[in-house]
């Protein structure tokens, strides 16, 4: 009998006595996903030249360690 009650009962339960409608989905929004726009004047040559010198430098400041270290 408490088991009938309960299944009798659980539809109004689930139903959510709250009364209101659920709220109308949100317009569609596009995400830009681009660091910078393609109309800035950013260079990929001037950036590609910058990172090599980083690279470089990095390098040569290894090497110099290195020399030290094995001098020592």
């Amino acid at each position: 009998m408490l088991v009938a009650a309960a299944a009798a009962l659980a539809p109004v339960a689930a139903a959510g006595g709250y009364g209101h409608t659920p709220q109308p989905q949100p317009h569609r929004v596009v995400v830009r996903t681009e660091l910078v726009p393609a109309s800035d004047g950013f260079d990929w040559l001037d950036a590609a030249a910058g990172f090599g010198v980083a690279v470089a430098l990095v390098a040569v400041v290894l090497l110099v360690a290195g020399h030290r270290l094995a001098r020592n």
